[in-house]
């Protein structure tokens, strides 16, 4: 396979898929391209657990709540085979927890009751000491179902490393040319230097177990325990930095964690273990927008005032050239909506939500002479 796209997305995780799933549905031609395969990264060992944020307001929370709801409908209509609404429980960890979750209670935009351990008898009684929360419209999906059903339609490539280069005012990757490339290669090295941003990374294990154990709802409690669906149970996830212990000790703990939870469980038999690295900036909000010329705008702008906000005309673009992506946690909650938007900026030039704009970062360094 050769020829020329509309756009080539690097990275098929599942930032990438939602973007070349959005860009299909406006007409264009993509391309989805990955050194490895579909989801061989952290998108394939998520949890994928849809589930609102918690928290005392903020644009961070809007965002996510927003993109939480857009993608229970997303997800519903489009892959409904691989799309589990049972709810989620979320359980306070100690006493200082349940005053957070008082708090919290104040500003949550998202439906939701206070449950107790009469409606939950299959969760043990230390775990139930505090008030939880129900979110009843929470749901889960099949990471790997997903994917493959939104590339329908989309050509890929898997295999082999690319290095996109500009030759007469196109992108060539490869043996492939496009008027347009997105970057979506998660934690791993940027294909195409972006100086003012410095994407992290956090790696994570989930299990999936073999049970009997009766969880018709999904649960979270510092872990999150899924729904029971045909005898299988995914337990995630866990968040390393600077952990000694290996994987099967953090995933022995993982699965004692659940056990704690619920004690059915005793009798569950691991049937895999997933893991991966995801991908994060310093804020905690997605990435999503055009890649600035960050030379040719740093001569315009010098010390951006303060007037100059993300998204504005003067600063300089590396012509077709996006990023969408650092969704953290929450790649499956995010995916659906930044994907659309970034979309709607590549083929209609529709301004996305300045919070998520990497211009933030840029405009950031500049005022600071950072680079």
């Amino acid at each position: 396979m050769s020829g020329r796209y509309d756009t080539i997305v690097l990275g098929a995780g599942i930032a990438g898929v939602c973007a070349a799933y959005w860009l299909k549905e406006a007409g264009q031609k993509v391309l989805l391209l990955d050194k490895k395969g579909l989801l061989a990264g952290a998108s394939g060992a998520a949890g994928a657990f849809l589930s609102p944020r918690l928290g005392k307001g903020g644009d961070l929370q809007r965002l996510t709540n927003e993109a939480y709801a857009f993608a229970l409908g997303f997800y519903a209509k489009r892959v409904p085979e691989a799309f589990f609404q049972k709810g989620l429980v979320r359980i306070p960890k100690d006493g200082s927890d349940a005053e957070k979750f008082r708090v919290y209670e104040k500003h949550l935009d998202i439906p939701f009751r206070l449950c107790g351990a009469e409606e939950l008898p299959f969760i043990s009684k230390e775990a139930l000491e505090y008030c939880a929360f129900c979110f009843e419209d929470a749901a889960f999906v099949d990471p790997m179902s997903v994917a493959r059903k939104l590339v329908e339609g989309v050509d890929t490539a898997f295999g082999a490393a690319y290095t996109p280069q500009k030759v007469g005012g196109r992108w060539r990757v490869g043996r492939y040319l496009a008027e347009n490339i997105v970057i979506a290669t998660g934690s791993d090295s940027l294909p195409v230097e972006i100086p003012y941003i410095k994407i992290g990374g956090v790696w994570g294990e989930r299990v999936d177990v073999k049970s009997g154990a009766d969880i018709p709802v999904t649960l979270h409690r510092q872990i999150s325990v899924s729904a029971n669906i045909g005898g299988t149970v995914r337990i995630g996830a866990t968040h390393v930095r600077n952990d000694a212990r290996s994987e099967i000790e953090r995933v022995n703990d993982l699965i004692v964690s659940a056990i704690e939870l619920v004690p059915g469980l005793k009798d569950q038999r691991l049937m895999r273990i997933y893991a991966g690295m995801r991908s994060s900036v310093s804020d905690h909000f997605p990435l999503v927008g055009a890649v600035a010329d960050m030379p040719e705008s740093e001569k315009r702008l010098k010390t951006p005032p303060k007037s100059v906000k993300p998204e504005s005309e003067e600063v300089a673009r590396i012509e077709g050239c996006y990023i969408i992506g650092c969704f953290g946690g929450r790649g499956f909650v995010f995916a659906p909506l930044i994907g659309k938007m970034l979309a709607e900026k590549i083929v209609d030039g529709k301004i996305v939500d300045l919070s998520v704009s990497p211009d933030r970062y840029l405009l950031r360094a500049l005022r600071k002479g950072a680079i």
